[in-house]
């Protein structure tokens, strides 16, 4: 028998919900707002209704549960909060997080039981995808990160005020003058470059969205100081950049996944390291599951038995597997944990010998591939720039 609840929250992540209650036992009965111009509105055939009639309701039927359709865990414990104080005592309350943790570790399970390795990227899919999503990205930075007033701003100043290199796996290994690319970096590399004898190490912060984030650092420097430049540069197209053998460390922390083709970007990462060189991934388990495919979550970085996968619906590889003779993978996963948001996997790729890009891709494709991605990128900024052309009407 199904156990009946009322979603609290109207807005994606609720919405995000209902294929998962459904597969874990849930009726939905109602979705509740506390917007007041959201009640009376429906989510398909589900109507929104107020807080005070969700509270009527689970006073009259004392077997609902209220589950907590909100993703940020904060807001989470202030509904938490008021059903406590203002509905019935004892309502039943669940958080969605718990349910989507899980569906989806299930869920998982299932999509590695019926994998199957084969690497066909549809790359004008991803580049267009990629486009689509990219000034939502650099908004990110702009209105949570760089704006005094976003909610990661504080973290963005303890970033620019840090020096002290800090990257523990790197930490124990590196010497004064080597470089560490941090790639994916975002709007300011978190790593620091001082190590603790006062000597430096390289740092060599990398971005696809460099110029954006030079240019809002350039605004910041009054309040800020300077803060190092980013240097332009794409994952899949590293190698054009960077060449080989150019790099001692290269660190990726939660950027994999938002790339146009990630098996390609690790590779090109492999070629610009130096033999004996260090790759560091982190990231949260198969992020894209996680945040439900949205934005430029397009990709999971995974594990299985120790191997490291990168995946979505359609593609799939065995990372472990495909660098044999080039490079040896080493998994860190706690498969203990079952909370989606705490589970991590970390690798470190230690590369054991040159190779040209050409053991791994065609070559002539990939210039191709680079042609027509200028070709769709040229086409976006036409787009974007139509105002302009509205000058000859």
């Amino acid at each position: 028998m199904k156990e009946n609840c009322i979603v609290w929250g109207a807005g994606n992540y609720g919405r995000r919900l209902i294929p998962m209650l459904k597969e874990e036992g849930y009726a939905i009965t109602a979705f509740c707002d506390t917007n007041a111009e959201m009640a009376g509105k429906y989510i398909e055939e589900y109507k929104i209704i107020s807080p005070k009639q969700a509270e009527e309701m689970c006073r009259t039927d004392r077997n609902l549960t209220v589950i907590i359709g909100i993703f940020d865990m904060d807001a989470v414990e202030e509904v938490r909060e008021t059903i406590q104080g203002s509905f019935v005592k004892d309502t039943k309350i669940q958080t969605g997080h718990h349910i989507q943790d899980s569906f989806e570790n299930r869920l998982l399970l299932t999509y590695h039981q019926n994998m199957v390795f084969q690497w066909e990227v549809d790359l004008e899919k991803y580049f267009l995808a990629w486009l689509d999503n990219m000034m939502s990205e650099v908004g990110y930075w702009v209105k949570d990160v760089a704006d005094t007033r976003g909610e990661r701003h504080e973290y963005y100043v303890r970033c620019v005020e840090n020096h002290r290199f800090t990257h523990r796996d790197i930490l124990r290994r590196v010497k004064a003058g080597e470089i560490v690319m941090d790639i994916g970096c975002g709007l300011v590399s978190k790593f620091g470059e001082e190590l603790e004898n006062g000597e430096k190490v390289q740092l060599v912060p990398v971005d696809a969205l460099a110029h954006y984030y030079n240019i809002l650092n350039g605004r910041m420097r009054d309040s800020l100081g300077k803060i190092t430049s980013c240097r332009f540069g794409m994952f899949e197209f590293l190698g054009n950049i960077f060449g080989s053998n150019y790099a001692d460390y290269i660190i990726i922390d939660n950027a994999l996944d938002h790339c146009i083709d990630p098996w390609r970007s690790l590779v090109e990462c492999l070629y610009v390291l130096k033999t004996d060189g260090r790759i560091y991934l982190n990231h949260r388990r198969a992020e894209a599951v996680y945040e439900g495919w949205t934005g430029l979550h397009k990709w999971n970085v995974d594990c299985s038995d120790g191997k490291l996968l990168i995946w979505n619906k359609e593609n799939a590889v065995n990372v472990t597997e495909r660098l044999k003779g080039f490079a040896e993978v080493y998994v860190k996963y706690d498969d203990s944990v079952s909370v989606r948001e705490c589970q991590n996997v970390g690798v470190e790729i230690v590369k054991k010998k040159e190779f040209e890009l050409s053991s791994f891709f065609d070559m002539r494709q990939e210039n191709g591939i680079l042609t027509k991605f200028i070709e769709k990128l040229m086409a976006k900024l036409a787009l974007d720039g139509r105002e302009f052309l509205c000058m000859l009407e």
